[in-house]
């Protein structure tokens, strides 16, 4: 599914004391079964960038198009139930919206609002539960029987089970220990890979967003500061400490090992593999000048 925003403008308690610019007329694309991070410090417009995607808010000017769905703004009477099929949305904490007595009825809530039938909403569920790795044996166990991170799991295969061509997740990993944090990216990865859907994750972790993303998206004060891929963003090191980002650490830590070799060049390199075959390199050029 591409998304595309035009010339979108959103504003808080628009005519009020309150009035708040959120979004500063914002043009961006976002290519079809593509993986994208939006990252930015608090307050630049992430969040409400994305909620614009299922119309979760809708734009003050401009326009939103998603597959062949358009938002526009000051437009009355649109039907939003289509576009919110179409796309996801993982909230933070996206477990704390789990109700029903079993897991596999919570799961098939999402389809069955949308019109599926009980069985065809059975199907996906199971469907759903197996990509997320819940195990048939657990599916008419309470959800709140679960662990956190299982949990969190249910939540994401009720959103899957509705077919969405895109998904936004809004921090997925927010209070998860470091191997549930891994456990889950890992888990987006796969989805990405494995159902080609476009994914766009709001995150504050600048290594998550160069390891997983095609594209990134640096919001500051309400506008797109820089798009592009990871190893273009994240050699731009100034531009992001102007708006309070960083480099991710690989990056940090390579900056300081050029600086002893003294060396200026910089190489984007996000994961250890990666940052390994760097130190490596930067070595035997070292001992190729002794």
């Amino acid at each position: 599914m591409d998304i595309t925003f035009e010339h979108v403008t959103h504003i808080y308690g628009q005519k009020t004391p309150f009035e708040k610019l959120a979004l500063d007329d914002v043009s961006l694309h976002i290519p079809s079964g593509s993986f994208t991070s939006v990252i930015g410090h608090t307050g630049s417009g992430k969040s409400t960038l994305v909620q614009h995607i299922n119309g979760l808010l809708k734009p003050s000017k401009g326009k939103i198009t998603a597959g062949d769905v358009v938002i526009r703004a000051n437009e009355k009477k649109q039907s939003l139930k289509k576009l919110r099929e179409k796309v996801g949305f993982v909230f933070q904490y996206p477990e704390h919206q789990l109700f029903e007595e079993s897991i596999i009825k919570d799961v098939c809530f999402g389809p069955m609002n949308f019109g599926v039938s009980d069985s065809e909403a059975t199907k996906r569920a199971e469907e759903s539960l197996n990509l997320v790795g819940i195990p048939a044996s657990y599916w008419h166990r309470s959800p709140f029987d679960l662990s956190g991170g299982q949990m969190r799991r249910v939540a994401i295969a009720g959103v899957l089970a509705a077919r969405p061509q895109a998904i936004i997740l809004d921090e997925p990993t927010a209070g998860l220990d470091p191997k549930g944090r891994q456990e889950m990216l890992d888990l987006f990865a796969e989805l990405h890979k494995r159902l080609s859907m476009t994914v766009i994750m709001v995150t504050h972790n600048m290594s998550d967003a160069a390891i997983y993303s095609d594209q990134v998206i640096v919001m500051n004060d309400g506008k797109p500061l820089m798009i592009g891929p990871p190893e273009h963003v994240f050699l731009q090191t100034e531009q992001l400490r102007r708006v309070g980002l960083e480099s991710p650490e690989t990056m940090l830590f390579l900056d300081k090992v050029m600086a002893k070799a003294r060396k200026k060049e910089r190489i984007p390199a996000f994961t250890i593999d990666q940052t390994a075959d760097v130190v490596i390199q930067i070595l035997n050029g070292v001992k190729n000048h002794v």
